[in-house]
């Protein structure tokens, strides 16, 4: 899509925001915070400089659906309902899912579709760090876990940054369903039906997956920066 299509995002997230908040009787401070969040998103991705002639573009429309319900997760991490009820921990881990599954094929479609340039990639890079972090944040804050949660956030965070920063793409299949698996297994954990015990295997697995990677891309970048 092109950068017109930027508005339909910005659209999309205060809407899907706005209507969440409505349904559970959040008031309006997660739908700020969440909008807020996207604003953030398209300015730090805005900070990548364009290739001559690259034309710019917003990604496909799967990163319009992801990044609005990314920002609302991170809404709502920001400020979490207090004694959250079922349904919403529910209505949270299938967003948490559905955003995950969305990242793992958003790149390719991109790529496939010619919708990828450097503001696309940022601003889906930082999406899905975003994604990370909120899904870790929430863990901890419904007191499903400890603090010790957010390494798995803090993680995949620095591992977008430090792709972003040298310009290294997920190529590999099994890095993509190490990224998903990551998002997904935090999802997960905050369904309502999911066992304590799992909850604890659900985040370590996510933890470790998180610092493999983050340990794959620093051993890859000084890979090209020796060649």
């Amino acid at each position: 899509m092109r950068m017109g299509h930027l508005p339909l995002t910005i659209f999309a997230t205060i809407a899907i925001s706005a209507l969440f908040a409505l349904a559970f009787d959040l008031g309006s401070a997660p739908a700020v915070a969440g909008t807020s969040l996207l604003v953030l998103l398209i300015l730090f991705a805005g900070i990548t400089p364009r290739m001559s002639g690259t034309p710019v573009t917003a990604g496909t429309r799967f990163t319009v659906a992801r990044v609005a319900l990314t920002c609302l997760l991170g809404g709502l991490a920001v400020i979490p309902a207090a004694s959250p009820p079922e349904p919403l921990l529910w209505s949270i881990a299938l967003m948490g899912l559905a955003a995950a599954g969305l990242w793992a094929v958003d790149g390719w479609l991109a790529r496939i579709t010619y919708s990828a340039s450097g503001f696309s990639e940022r601003l889906g890079a930082l999406a899905g760090a975003l994604l990370a972090v909120a899904l870790a944040l929430l863990v901890w804050r419904l007191g499903l876990c400890g603090i010790w949660v957010m390494a798995a956030g803090a993680f995949a965070f620095a591992d977008a940054a430090v792709q972003a920063g040298r310009r290294i793409q997920r190529s590999d299949a099994w890095q993509v369903g190490a990224d998903f698996l990551i998002r997904a297994a935090l999802a997960v954990a905050i369904i309502p039906a999911t066992p304590p015990l799992a909850v604890t295997g659900l985040t370590v697995l996510a933890t470790a997956s998180a610092i493999g990677l983050m340990g794959h891309t620093l051993r890859h970048g000084a890979d090209l920066d020796a060649v």
